[in-house]
């Protein structure tokens, strides 16, 4: 989607009415507009926030969702509209005691996003580098992955654990009941394993025990689409094969010393035989940083947005800030 000319003249629609022997013909010539061209399910979205609310800081943004209502900013930003509202939230956030389930956050967030003229796209996300399990989680009995090393700081979960399965997979199924089928619900990433769910971890567990942690959301979500995790290549050809589109984290990713833009997602797209996903089903890419710190970088825009487009994205996460709304507009 470009900042520039909707040419929608092009279009000439012509239609014929019989009735008593008589043909009248209409013709519809649209008028050429100005504006980002706003199509549903499709293009950028808003990331933590909805139409029309205050944009991130320069160069920051926050990975914890939205738990109470935000409020419209004044002056509207100046970003254009989306048809897609992206918001995730941490486990901690969702069930801060085993059994109890804060809902209304979510229940809020899918009001919210029809309210402003989007649908809904989620992650439930189990931690991250700064935000660990949930504290009745970790004194569960569970195992723990890792002790004194570089993580040390941060609780990781032994994901081939029984009891991650059980626990996790009760998020999840219960998720499932309440919202699966829901209109104004876009898509639900599949997210079970790393950091931020993304599906990496230095800790990984053999892809028998990553299936289970996938089916749990094929199992839970029959009717509302789901999006793969890019990073691992047997869990990424498993989940689209089940029916799933997927995501990549990190569009953008032109770093000097490892530019995975340039070798390893192409390969892996190749290697894992998606590249004909988008016929069916979504593909979803999000920002390595943001567009502004791709200018900052001195990244080649022009080649990030070519191989988004090349892979059929249906929709991409720029992770905006406000000096930066118009190159993300280009997204």
């Amino acid at each position: 989607m470009k900042h520039m000319n909707a040419i929608c003249a092009l279009l000439l629609l012509s239609v014929t009415v019989q009735g008593y022997g008589q043909k009248d013909t209409i013709v519809l010539r649209p008028v050429e507009i100005q504006d980002v061209l706003v199509n549903p399910g499709m293009g950028i979205t808003t990331f933590q926030r909805f139409n029309g609310q205050a944009l991130n800081p320069p160069y920051t943004w926050s990975e914890r969702g939205p738990v109470t209502e935000l409020q419209d900013a004044v002056p509207k930003p100046d970003f254009p509209e989306t048809s897609i509202a992206y918001l995730r939230w941490y486990w901690t956030a969702i069930e801060p005691e085993p059994g109890k389930f804060n809902w209304e956050i979510i229940d809020r967030a899918l009001a919210e996003a029809q309210k402003h003229g989007q649908r809904l796209a989620i992650r439930l996300m189990p931690y991250s580098d700064r935000d660990p399990l949930p504290e009745w989680y970790r004194n569960s009995g569970a195992r723990r992955a890792n002790k004194a090393d570089k993580d040390g700081n941060i609780w990781q979960p032994d994901f081939s654990d029984p009891l991650y399965l059980k626990y996790w997979g009760e998020v999840v199924s219960e998720a499932g009941k309440r919202y699966d089928g829901n209109p104004i619900l876009d898509s639900v990433d599949i997210s079970s394993v790393g950091y931020w769910g993304e599906g990496w971890s230095n800790y990984m567990p053999p892809f028998t025990s990553q299936q289970p942690l996938i089916d749990i959301w094929l199992g839970a979500f029959r009717h509302t689409t789901l999006l793969m995790n890019f990073d691992e290549p047997e869990a990424l050809a498993y989940g689209t094969q089940h029916g799933a589109g997927w995501r990549l984290d990190c569009l953008g990713d032109m770093r000097p010393r490892d530019p995975e833009m340039l070798d390893a997602y192409p390969e892996q797209i190749a290697r894992t035989g998606i590249q004909d996903v988008w016929k069916e089903r979504p593909v979803s890419l999000e920002t390595c940083d943001t567009p502004a710190g791709w200018r900052r970088d001195g990244y080649d825009l022009n080649y990030i947005l070519s191989q988004a487009l090349r892979w059929h994205v249906t929709s991409c996460e720029c992770e905006v800030v406000s000096d930066s709304s118009r190159m993300a507009a280009a997204v």
